[in-house]
């Protein structure tokens, strides 16, 4: 995979790439919205809490399809509250270390579940 961040266009403003080129043959994994819950369904306390248990289902996904975080190659993350963003980027930078994939950020007025903070959805891709 190879990142594009063209000089003619301003900087990344976090930790992600503007662009990111996949190379034929590859496989393509796309996840549907994962949210800060456990195996039971159980909402995690407050956004640290919620943050990572989305990065560990998100884990789990590409781990199921023999897949695993640098094979991210686009997100999107939704956030309720704007307040919220410090942590949530923290665990996420933590998670994805040097890997920057093309990325979105939301604010947006509720998800599914009251309870719900954080929601992640992914396209991953890996040439086997």
């Amino acid at each position: 995979m190879k990142t594009h961040n063209p000089p003619t266009v301003a900087g990344p403003f976090a930790t992600y790439a503007h662009g990111i080129e996949v190379a034929a043959p590859v496989r393509f994994l796309f996840g549907a919205g994962q949210v800060g819950v456990d195996p039971d369904g159980v909402p995690g306390e407050g956004i640290e809490e919620q943050s990572e248990m989305v990065w560990r289902n998100i884990g789990e996904v590409l781990a199921s399809a023999g897949m695993e975080i640098r094979d991210i190659v686009q997100l999107n993350m939704l956030l309720i509250d704007r307040a919220d963003l410090p942590a949530a980027a923290a665990v996420r930078a933590r998670v994805l270390g040097d890997h920057r994939p093309a990325s979105t950020l939301m604010y947006i007025s509720g998800l599914n579940d009251p309870a719900w903070r954080i929601e992640i959805d992914y396209i991953a891709a890996r040439t086997d």
